[in-house]
């Protein structure tokens, strides 16, 4: 296994160069985040990543022997590298000693192949790692065939909304598409629109959402955007009593992703 201690290194400067400005490659940090990356792609046939080379510290393989021995079995490209490296390219304060250069292709829409959709996530210019991250996260969890983002959208390659998404990112596919596309996409899957609205006279509550849909969540301060609210659209919103202003993004769409699974899973309990 080769070694590298100095942060000259021209894969060192390659790495920190991707974490900058991640395009179609990018970093990921922590052994939980790697054993989700190679979970996913163990039992994703068309997985739009794999795993470039995996870094580890001394340190990381005395703690964790048993998993170094995994990736060594699987034929995992292994580097190791110093504590001081690990210090440089880390974003925690303490770096657990594992790291891993991904390949991953944000695709666009044109190349899902998902068939009768029943739950689509658009969001729309987040500009937070962290918010985009945690969406990415609900989004997953809570049944969302997959993720449409609009131009002006964060890089959700970055390593932040990696972290927050805890992993999720490897299991739900994530799109890039303009607004002609979405609305193309919508008709053509005749999906009902629903725009996430703080202001919206309706309350979730009142929405029907058993039917297959599409749901856009809007910039953090300025909302969805106009070239959206012209498509045929249901705006609602969480019902709001506390003297802050507004949900934050984030919890806004858990809240809305619960509430149209719960709908979901209601319906088709009554028409059994």
């Amino acid at each position: 296994m080769k070694w590298i201690n100095s942060t000259e290194n021209p894969l060192i400067k390659t790495i920190l160069k991707i974490k900058k400005n991640p395009v179609d490659r990018t970093l990921i940090e922590g052994l939980n985040l790697i054993k989700t990356a190679i979970e996913a792609l163990s039992i994703q046939k068309d997985a739009p990543f794999y795993i470039e080379q995996i870094l580890v510290t001394e340190e990381f393989i005395r703690k964790e022997k048993s998993f170094f021995y995994l990736i060594n079995r699987k034929n995992y490209p292994i580097v190791g590298i110093s504590e001081k490296i690990a210090e440089k390219i880390s974003d925690t304060i303490t770096p657990q000693g594992i790291f891993g250069v991904l390949s991953f292709q944000i695709r666009n829409l044109k190349d899902i192949n998902i068939n009768n959709p029943e739950i689509v996530v658009i969001l729309d210019k987040i500009q937070d790692p962290g918010n985009l991250g945690t969406i990415i996260r609900a989004s997953e969890a809570l049944g969302a065939n997959f993720i449409i983002l609009t131009l002006g959208t964060c890089n959700p390659l970055l390593t932040k909304v990696l972290r927050a998404s805890a992993g999720s990112i490897f299991y739900i596919p994530i799109v890039r598409a303009d607004y002609i596309e979405i609305e193309k996409f919508i008709v053509r899957n005749n999906l009902n629109l629903i725009i996430a609205e703080p202001k919206s006279e309706k309350f979730i509550f009142d929405v029907d959402f058993s039917k297959p849909l599409v749901v856009v969540f809007g910039n953090e301060s300025k909302g969805v955007s106009g070239d959206l609210r012209k498509i045929p659209h249901i705006s609602c919103r969480i019902p709001h009593i506390g003297q802050s202003e507004s949900l934050n993004v984030a919890i806004s769409a858990a809240i809305f992703l619960y509430e149209i699974l719960r709908n979901k899973i209601k319906k088709s309990i009554q028409s059994k």
